[in-house]
């Protein structure tokens, strides 16, 4: 039988001693053809650092001037079409690349229309882009999953772009003659046009889309030129380097075993993944040249960030480090990690969603983690002052987020859900941090339905006490009303000022025909809040 599920929220508008809250991106969700967003992607111009340009899927397009504060929002079109996956960078003159996948007319079966990596450029801080132009079309093979970067220092090859990707013979076969491989492709104009796309994995891998497929595969140039890559399969990361602008490649290296391999299972979360990001250093910090490379991995009984570096161009590693500081094995789910690195002083910001302060690890948070002595310690900094939503195992919420660090300023960008998708954004500076307020807003209350043994479970989390009833209903026969059957209530007794968020779990004991009503306990302080739960 059909279930409808129907939640509406009312959160408190009283924030804690003036604290500010990250930045909704995308208030206005009814923009056409704005639809999800999730998987942002966000770069500080070079040129400009108050300038900040983002993506989402599938084709949302923002811009803020003033640090974060505000942004614009707009809808991406080429004549490629325009079909998510987007990543968004900067190069040292400021120019801003906006990569992600095409949606080629005529072609819709089986997801071919993917068939090609589409780059927009633009020259005036992310306001207005190219057509764009394209790499890697290959018959009908898919063309999924781009990154893209830029040498910014060398002498031979600077002003280069560099794209990576992942080729799919055909997307989700079993079948063994299909296979999956990394390719390349570089740009010497500023992107108006690319090299004929090179395969660089000496492997392949098959094209189930999962541990043993080819993905994720991230770039970082050296400050003489060259070209690092990572990506995972076969659980394993894998890393490889070029050092004549992307002509040739070396041998695959094994970098560490993954043993999770990188598609993850994150509870009450459609899909997850573990994949690497590479970033090289190449300031004039005393870690220059050092590699880094950040991944998930569960290998400790719950997802956890990790980071290992080289300071030998790749040949070596240092043995894997783990970037969260919670309880090890815990029970508590790091995922979604994204790395960024400061040119200017050698800093590094590693984002990546968190739910320790969550006690059924259900409600997510973002942290930012820093380190500014060559990734061998970091501190840690929740991002977010607002309880995350969740659009649960059954709906898509986005593959990765992002964040950017440029002469001080950390830029982070992260997906949410509360009744449509959100997206939200955090600029802050290096010296800023220490004054992110400890604890959420204040009168919040979120809930999360999971299905379990067939049964909804519902999670409720809270920074306000709050008084619930839940109310279960059957229809008589031969009648159109439902009468009242059974209620049952509960109490949420949060303290107000608690460092993290009070939660509640309460098993259903029928699958539909119930009501929930949360109430603050304390209705003078949260007046006229009331948050409806209905399973029809």
């Amino acid at each position: 039988m059909k279930k409808v599920v129907f939640i509406v929220f009312c959160f408190s508008a009283v924030a804690v001693l003036g604290q500010t809250n990250e930045v909704q991106m995308n208030p206005d969700h009814n923009i056409i053809g704005a639809i999800y967003p999730n998987e942002p992607s966000i770069c500080i111009s070079k040129s400009n650092p108050n300038v900040l340009v983002a993506g989402a899927n599938i084709a949302n397009h923002y811009v803020s001037i003033d640090d974060g504060q505000t942004w614009k929002n707009g809808v991406l079109t080429s004549p490629f079409g325009v079909w998510g996956d987007p990543v968004l960078h900067s190069d040292a003159q400021g120019n801003i690349y906006f990569a992600h996948l095409s949606r080629t007319s005529g072609k819709s079966q089986n997801y071919g229309f993917i068939d090609r990596i589409v780059v927009q450029t633009s020259t005036d801080n992310g306001q207005n882009f190219s057509g764009g132009s394209f790499a890697g079309l290959n018959g009908e093979k898919m063309q999924d999953k781009p990154w893209i970067s830029t040498d910014d220092y060398s002498n031979q090859y600077k002003g280069n772009a560099y794209l990576t990707w992942t080729e799919f013979d055909k997307i989700n076969s079993k079948k063994k003659k299909y296979q999956s491989r990394i390719r390349f492709s570089s740009s010497n104009d500023i992107g108006k046009s690319w090299s004929t796309a090179i395969t660089i994995s000496d492997s392949v891998g098959d094209c189930i889309d999962d541990d043993h497929t080819l993905e994720g595969a991230t770039t970082a140039v050296g400050i003489n030129g060259e070209i690092y890559c990572a990506w995972a399969g076969h659980y394993k990361l894998y890393f490889d380097k070029s050092l004549d602008g992307g002509k040739t490649w070396g041998k695959d290296k094994v970098i560490v075993g993954q043993q999770s391999g990188w598609a993850m299972d994150i509870p009450h979360l459609y899909r997850s993944n573990g994949m690497p990001f590479l970033m090289v250093d190449n300031s004039t910090s005393k870690y220059t040249g050092r590699l880094y490379l950040v991944w998930g991995d569960d290998k400790n009984g719950d997802a956890d960030v990790f980071i290992a570096y080289s300071d030998d161009r790749g040949n070596n590693w240092s043995p894997p480090k783990r970037v969260n500081r919670d309880i090890k094995g815990n029970g508590k789910s790091q995922y979604l990690p994204n790395v960024a690195i400061d040119q200017t002083t050698g800093h590094l910001a590693i984002t990546y969603y968190d739910r320790r302060n969550s006690e059924h690890n259900v409600f997510t948070d973002v942290f930012t983690a820093v380190s500014t002595d060559g990734g061998e310690n970091f501190q840690e900094y929740r991002m977010n002052n607002l309880l995350s939503g969740h659009a649960g195992k059954n709906v898509f919420s986005g593959d990765y987020i992002d964040v950017d660090f440029h002469a001080g300023k950390i830029s982070a960008i992260w997906a949410s859900f509360d009744q449509f998708s959100k997206v939200f954004n955090r600029t802050v500076t290096e010296t800023g941090l220490d004054g992110l307020f400890p604890i959420h807003e204040v009168g919040q209350v979120q809930s999360h339905i999971s299905y379990e043994d067939k049964k909804p479970v519902i999670y409720i989390a809270c920074t306000r006490p709050s008084d619930i009833s839940l109310t279960y209903y059957r229809k008589p026969w031969f009648s159109k009303k439902l009468k009242e059957k059974s209620k049952e209530s509960f109490n949420i007794n949060h303290r107000p000022g608690l460092q993290g968020i009070s939660e509640m779990r309460i098993v259903a004991s029928q699958k539909r025909r119930i009501k929930i009503i949360i109430t603050p306990t304390e209705t003078e302080m949260y007046k006229d809040q009331v948050n409806f739960i209905d399973i029809e």
